[in-house]
Formats: structure tokens, C-alpha cells, sequence
């Protein structure tokens, strides 16, 4: 079963939610402290850090797409510590604002005791609450149709081996553990969009001259490594927060309050999918046909690509060192109903309900029980899910934390949402599902995208938003298994090249020499 409709660029949102990511996580996700890697141990604050406050200009290119303010005061014995980012995107197109709000209370060497994180885009809101209690991270989340609108809960428990600090903590935490240059500690990121952890790196580089407003300052330059992606921090001597450099040319510069609350220039933004969007050497009238597609890859560590990229539909996917090749899916051979000894087999965690992927919610599973029957056969109740989904679900870019029950309220979405609604709805009913994320062409490019992989008898892919059941072999999966696994992309968006070297269209076989 495959539909194949024309695709619109402003259907692919991934790169989008992924680039977002990266410009908060640095500023606003959550670390879990360890002890250092290389050189001293920053485990025992060294110096107390003065209060004050911080306004960044938000840069892309030198174009200011936003401003940061950061407070950081006294609290008892600890801190407290104030942020917010608003800044305007332009993804496909549609130039979008966020604000993420951040404020946490820590003890005296900035460990985390409290916290209340929001992200707000349109008519999409979400908030994480948090305290630290007994080596377990309570977390509350909740998503609303705006700020102050009705929305649902969810309660998480995160047991911690060791002590969290907020993001916003690392710059002063780092400047009062006394780390000397050259040497660096090793963190575990806890990111509150995706709810995930992975290891990152904080390097205390060393002094650095840095030219500001025509003047040349001696700062100390501290660097944070996560997923293959760096990003920069320049502090003076006080520990005030000169400038910050991340990915693709963003840039926050220190500024005065009047500076940074000044007009923001939409038209000089670039857009964000198209920046990272990878062109392709071959150009496809129809991607629905081909039976086969083979590409080389380069740029990026592709030992790494390979392992991630090994999810549950991996069968499609055959890596030769740089050389991937994909399979068209058949359907042929799916049984008339799923097998109960290989269901027991798959993996719990595409059963059952997570953070952004609500499917024990009834309004979830009103519909999706309405929706399949015991008479269909698995493959038949798949396409009924998507078929809601094309029918209910407006296609808009979203730049927000996508999850089903706010995909739901609000009947919009891009890749993202359609795939966190398709796997709750899947789940909802009995059907495993995961999210895969990676490549998809469009008009003589590969944009970043999301889809699922659903589990009916053997696994098979489905593009919610593209009505493909199963996708077809332009879709490369990069990452696999689950929402957080798409911060992996983060390294490598910028970076990755592709060649097609052959392709199969109803098995005639086509090299790109031949076009």
C-alpha cells in the first residue's frame, strides 16, 4: 500500500526541532555531573560567584534572530538562576518565535536542587518541572494549547548516580571549579526536549583574544562537545558571559537590556532546512518508483552513522563501509494477523507510552480503537491510522518539543508530530512503533525528516506525513529508536555528503553516469 502525493517543502520540519535543540541545550538542558576525565577534579567549587545579569544579542550569520537574558543571584546557601531565550526562526519559509524559559535554584556549587523549564511557540506550550530528591529527578511535564490553557500531565522519575547541574550553571560552575587550561571534565547531558542523556565534554581552553566593539579583551574561551557538535563560550575575568558560538553560524554576543530588546530583522534570516539540506547528484521525478537506491556517504564518521542508524527496520538498510544501500519494502509477505510469540520479542520500549509519546492517554486511544478492528488485517489498520492522520492533522511547520497529545489538540504539524502521534496511536492499540530520522528527497535535495517504523508481523516504515506505507528508499535512516536519538544528528547536520551511485527502477538498474 503506498500513496505518493507531491511533496511541499514546508512539510519537513526535523532540522528545524534539531537545530533548536542544539542552540537551547547548551543554555538550558541539564548535565549530570561526574568526576573529570582529564586533569583536576571540579567536583568542589573553588570560588563563590557575584551576582548579576547577562543580556545576549542572538546572531545567525550576523543577523539577530533573537536575545538571552541570564540572571544569576544569591538563594541561602545557594543560587538562583534566571534565563530566557526568545528567538525567530525561519523554517521553510515561516519565520516562527520562541521563547524557552528556564529558572532553577541550585546549592553553593551550583548542583541542582529545583527547576521549572518552558518552551512556547504559537499555540503550542510545554513545561518541566523538576526537584531533586534522594538521587531521584522528579520531573512533571505538561502540554497545553497556550500558556495559560487547559492540557495534561505526566509524571517521570530519573534515578541519578550523580549530582544534576543546569546548563545555565556550567559557564559559572566551570569558572569557580578552578580547571585549569588544557584541562577538562566529563558531564552527562540530560536534555528536557527530549528527555535523553548522553555523555558531553567541557575543555577549559584557555585565555583567548576576543575583539569586542572594536576593543581587544583577553577572555578565557571554554569549549562543550555533544554529539559530535562543539560550541564555544568567552569569559572575562569577572565570569561575565562575553560571547557564545554554536552551530551553523549562531552566534549570542553580550549587549546591553536596550540593545538586546531591539527590532529583530526576519528578512535577513536564513532558513534553517534549507541551510542544512544536503543536494543530491541525481534528481528523482518520482521517488515512489525506485525499488533500490545506492549512495555513497562521506563527511562524517560513518562508523558511527552506521550504528545508529541500526533500528528496528534496519533490513532495509545494507552498509558496505560508505556505501548504503536501500531496499524497497514488500508487503506481500505481511501475515493476516501478528504472530504472539514474536510480538513477546519485540523491545518494551516501543510498546509502551513515553513522555512525548502519550499513548495511554484515552483521548489517544478513543480513536485509535475506533479506528482498527480485529477484522482488518495489521497492514489494513496502519493505513487507516495514516489515513486519520492525512485527514485531521494540518500540515504546518512547528518548531516546539513534538509530542502526540499536543499534536492531537492542536491538529497540526510537521514530520515530527506526525510521527510522535502515529507511534502513540500504533502503541495505543497494541501495535509497537518507533521513530526513525534521517534523509528525504525533495526537488533535488535530501532534507532532514522523521517517520515510523511499525511493527505487524516484521517491521516496515510508514510516513505518516507523506502517506507512504512503506516510505520509499530516498528515506535514509540516520537515527533509529527513539525521539532523543535524534540529537545524534547534531554532529553531523553541516557536514554529510551524499552521492547516488545507482538506483533500480522496477529492476532496471540506473547508474547516476547514465542520466
Amino acid at each position: 500500500m503506498a500513496i505518493y502525493k507531491q511533496r511541499k517543502f514546508w512539510m519537513l520540519g526535523l532540522s528545524a526541532f534539531v537545530l533548536f535543540t542544539a542552540m537551547i541545550c547548551f543554555r538550558l538542558g541539564f548535565h549530570l555531573n561526574t568526576v573529570a576525565v582529564t586533569g583536576e577534579n571540579s567536583s568542589k567549587m573553588r570560588t563563590e560567584q557575584p551576582p548579576g545579569e547577562t543580556w545576549m544579542d542572538i546572531l545567525q550569520n550576523d543577523t539577530k534572530i533573537g536575545y538571552s537574558h541570564r540572571r544569576l543571584a544569591t538563594a541561602g546557601d545557594g543560587y538562583l538562576i534566571d534565563e530566557k531565550t526568545v528567538m525567530n526562526i525561519n523554517t521553510m519559509g515561516l519565520v516562527q518565535e520562541i521563547r524557552v524559559v528556564s529558572s532553577s535554584t541550585t546549592n553553593q556549587d551550583f548542583a541542582l536542587e529545583e527547576f521549572k523549564f518552558s518552551i512556547a511557540s504559537g499555540t503550542f506550550h510545554f513545561v518541566v518541572n523538576g526537584q531533586v530528591k534522594e538521587k531521584i529527578l522528579h520531573l512533571y511535564t505538561h502540554s497545553a494549547t497556550d500558556a495559560g490553557g487547559a492540557g495534561t500531565g505526566n509524571t517521570l522519575e530519573i534515578p541519578l548516580e550523580n549530582r544534576p547541574y543546569l546548563t545555565s550553571a556550567i559557564l559559572p560552575a566551570t569558572m569557580a571549579s578552578g580547571l585549569k587550561p588544557g584541562n577538562e571534565m566529563m558531564l552527562f547531558l540530560f536534555d528536557p526536549s527530549t528527555m535523553g542523556q548522553a555523555p558531553a565534554t567541557v575543555k577549559m581552553v584557555g585565555s583567548d583574544p576576543l575583539i569586542m566593539d572594536g576593543e581587544e579583551i583577553v577572555a578565557r574561551k571554554i569549549t562543550l562537545s555533544f554529539k559530535g557538535a562543539t560550541q564555544s563560550a568567552w569569559v572575562d575575568d569577572k565570569g561575565q558571559v562575553l560571547k557564545e558560538q554554536g552551530m551553523l553560524g549562531i552566534t549570542l554576543v553580550k549587549t546591553t537590556r536596550k540593545e538586546a530588546m531591539g527590532d529583530i530583522d526576519p528578512e535577513g534570516m536564513a532558513d534553517l532546512t534549507t541551510l542544512v539540506s544536503v543536494p543530491s547528484n541525481v534528481k528523482f521525478h518520482d521517488p515512489g518508483v525506485l525499488t533500490n537506491l545506492q549512495i555513497k556517504l562521506s563527511g562524517v564518521d560513518i562508523k558511527k552513522i552506521s550504528l545508529a542508524a541500526k533500528g528496528p527496520s534496519q533490513h532495509r538498510q545494507t552498509w558496505n563501509k560508505d556505501i548504503l544501500t536501500i531496499e524497497k519494502e514488500t508487503l506481500g509477505t505481511l501475515p493476516a494477523s501478528i504472530p504472539p510469540k514474536e510480538l513477546a520479542g519485540v523491545d518494551k520500549k516501543f510498546i509502551l507510552p513515553g513522555p512525548f509519546i502519550q499513548s495511554d492517554d484515552d483521548r489517544i486511544q478513543r480513536i485509535a480503537r475506533r479506528l482498527v478492528s480485529p477484522d482488518n488485517t495489521p497492514l489494513e489498520n496502519i493505513g487507516k491510522l495514516v489515513a486519520w492522520i492525512q485527514a485531521n492533522i494540518r500540515r504546518q511547520p512547528v518548531i516546539s518539543l513534538p509530542n502526540a497529545l499536543s499534536t492531537l489538540t492542536n491538529r497540526m504539524g510537521d514530520c515530527n508530530e506526525h510521527a510522535a502521534l502515529m507511534a502513540a496511536f500504533c502503541r495505543s492499540v497494541g501495535i509497537p512503533a518507533s521513530i526513525e530520522a534521517g534523509l528525504v528527497y525533495l526537488k533535488g535535495r535530501f532534507y532532514y525528516h522523521a517517520w515510523n517504523t511499525v511493527f505487524i508481523g516484521r517491521w516496515i516504515t510508514v510516513d505518516a506525513l507523506f502517506n507512504q506505507i512503506p516510505a520509499d528508499v530516498t528515506h535514509i535512516s540516520l537515527t533509529a529508536g527513539s525521539q532523543e536519538s535524534q540529537l545524534d544528528l547534531m554532529g553531523v547536520m553541516g557536514k554529510i555528503k551524499l552521492e547516488v551511485l545507482a538506483y533500480n527502477i522496477h529492476g532496471c538498474k540506473t547508474s547516476h553516469n547514465e542520466k
